[in-house]
């Protein structure tokens, strides 16, 4: 990252708004499309003789024997295993709370609009203000997204259609006049700090967490399943776990 000149900034992209006086260059910023990312990870696990893809199989619980967690019950019957992963995304808190057990992980809703532009409207990504516009390579720009802690309701609202218009036309004006074609929100999985927990459960022997990355998931994703895996089968940690480790960050219900 370095201090960019504003005035290079403003000829690589002139549909900048004009009342911006200062600019960072980040390079290493990428985005990524995660319904392909997701779409690629279920196509490539299917590829794999000792991996099961059970899709719409809710779990309703834990099993618990002697003491350890050996499996979940799931509306299709139980499944046991000598370890078992809670990576529920802003579901997790949910499911941990059936354990008695407060997992301070809860759903933060972030609205999201797309519109149509030209292929080269805008040639890459900017950010001001807590606000993100993204350009696809189909001409499409992604602007958000909004902050809200309304429990797992998902439901786009006019009220964040508005803010999102007025950010997106703080940033770029020409969005002003720009075809809006798409407006849909997302759950994050919120968590104190932004802080993941990554570990097993000390109250709960056998039952790890993977969950609470907030707006980080796919970013952390490589290196906190890489730690998980490495706590898990007792290999020199890629990181130091202590700031992630679920003990002394669990609440009692």
């Amino acid at each position: 990252m370095r201090v960019a000149d504003i005035s290079g900034v403003q000829n690589a992209l002139p549909v900048l708004a004009k009342r911006f006086t200062r600019a960072l260059h980040m390079p290493d910023v990428a985005n990524v499309r995660n319904p392909r990312l997701v779409r690629a990870l279920r196509e490539a696990l299917l590829q794999m003789s000792n991996v099961e893809l059970r899709e719409q199989c809710q779990v309703s619980g834990f099993i618990r024997e002697n003491g350890r967690i050996c499996g979940v019950q799931t509306k299709q019957g139980e499944l046991r295993a000598s370890k078992v992963v809670l990576a529920a995304g802003a579901w997790s808190g949910e499911l941990l709370a059936k354990l008695g057990l407060a997992l301070p992980v809860e759903p933060v809703k972030g609205q999201m609009i797309l519109y149509k532009c030209a292929d080269d409207f805008l040639p890459s990504m900017v950010l001001a203000n807590g606000r993100y516009a993204i350009p696809r390579k189909d001409g499409h720009i992604l602007v958000g997204s909004t902050l809200e802690y309304t429990g797992f309701d998902k439901t786009p609202t006019d009220e964040a259609l508005a803010s999102l218009q007025a950010s997106a036309v703080a940033l770029l004006p020409a969005l002003a006049d720009a075809e809006i074609v798409g407006h849909w929100a997302g759950l994050r999985p919120g968590s104190p700090e932004g802080i993941p927990y990554i570990g097993e459960v000390p109250e709960y022997p056998g039952l790890w967490l993977n969950c609470g990355h907030f707006r980080n998931g796919l970013v952390l994703a490589p290196a906190s399943c890489q730690l998980l895996a490495d706590l898990m089968l007792g290999r020199e940690p890629i990181v130091d776990p202590v700031p992630y480790a679920p003990a002394g960050r669990l609440g009692v219900l």
